[in-house]
C-alpha cells in the first residue's frame, strides 16, 4: 500500500514501461515494491494488445498448472476436516432392530416406515422395512390403505393413523361421525363434529394430486363457515403427538 509514500518520476515511468511491455498491474507492483492499485492509477491510460492479453492468460495458466497438485491437496484437506464432524458411524443391524423395539416399547405400536428418518439405511440393511420389522421381532403393517382398521367405537378407518384419532376422540368423550360429505358432494371429510372438520392429511407432500385436494378441502370450509383441524404425520407421529391430540382437544372445546 502507498502509506503516503512518494514515487519518483522515475518509478512511474518504469512502471509504464513495464505495463507497454505486456505485465499485469500485480507483475509491475511485485517487480517495484508498490500496491497494484496505484500501479492502475499510473498505467490506465495503456490499453494492451490481444497477443499480451493472450500471453498473460499463458503465464496465468502455467502458473495455475504448477499449483494445481497442491491445491488439490489443500481442498481435500479442508474437506476431511470440514466434513468429519458431520459424518456419523454406521449404525449396526442390532442397533437399528433396538431402535424399533423402543418405538414399541414407548407407544406400543410398530413404528411406519415415515417415522424413521433412517428408512434408506433399513432398506439398505435389510432388504426392506418389512423385513426389519420382521427381524426386529414383530409382525409387519399392512401396506398403506391396502387394510381397513376399526376402530374402538366400531367406525371404520382408511389408516391406522385415522384410527388413533378415532380411538383418541372416543377416549375423551367426543362424539364424532366419519366420512361426511362436504357441500360439493364430492369429497369427504375424516371426521366430522358439530361445525368442524377433521382431516388427517397423511400423504401431504407426497403427491401433487392429493396436495391439490388439501387445498379444496380448505378452501371448501372457509367457504362454508366450518372449522379446519388439520393433522400431518408430523404431528401424529412424534414424540410430541400427545400434546398435539390435547391441542385438538382445546380447540373443539372453544
Amino acid at each position: 500500500m502507498n502509506n503516503g509514500r512518494r514515487y519518483s518520476e522515475e518509478i512511474k515511468e518504469r512502471a509504464r514501461t513495464l505495463r507497454k511491455d505486456g505485465l499485469t498491474h500485480r507483475e509491475i507492483a511485485k517487480e517495484l515494491g508498490t500496491s497494484w492499485s496505484i500501479i492502475f492509477l499510473w498505467t490506465k491510460e495503456i490499453i494492451l494488445t490481444s497477443e499480451q492479453k493472450k500471453a498473460i492468460h499463458q503465464r496465468w495458466y502455467k502458473k495455475y498448472l504448477r499449483k494445481l497438485p497442491h491445491f488439490r491437496e489443500k481442498l481435500q484437506e479442508l474437506a476431511r476436516v470440514n466434513l468429519a464432524r458431520y459424518q456419523k458411524r454406521g449404525f449396526s443391524r442390532e442397533e437399528l432392530l433396538q431402535k424399533i423395539r423402543e418405538f414399541y416399547s414407548r407407544y406400543g405400536r410398530i413404528p411406519l416406515k415415515r417415522e424413521f428418518n433412517l428408512y434408506e439405511t433399513y432398506q439398505r440393511k435389510f432388504g426392506s422395512w418389512n423385513n426389519a420389522i420382521r427381524a426386529a421381532g414383530f409382525e409387519s403393517n399392512q401396506v398403506i390403505f391396502s387394510k381397513k382398521f376399526m376402530a374402538k367405537d366400531d367406525h371404520i378407518c382408511d389408516s391406522f393413523a385415522e384410527k388413533i384419532i378415532d380411538d383418541w376422540l372416543s377416549k375423551n368423550n367426543v362424539e364424532h361421525e366419519r366420512n361426511v360429505l362436504y357441500s360439493d358432494r364430492k369429497m369427504t371429510a375424516d371426521f366430522a363434529i358439530g361445525n368442524v372438520r377433521i382431516e388427517y392429511f397423511g400423504l401431504q407432500g407426497l403427491n401433487k394430486i392429493y396436495d391439490q385436494i388439501i387445498k379444496r378441502k380448505q378452501k371448501l370450509c372457509q367457504r362454508e363457515g366450518l372449522k379446519l383441524i388439520e393433522i400431518y404425520p408430523s404431528d401424529l407421529f412424534s414424540k410430541n403427538f400427545k400434546s398435539c391430540l390435547r391441542d385438538i382437544l382445546k380447540k373443539l372445546t372453544k
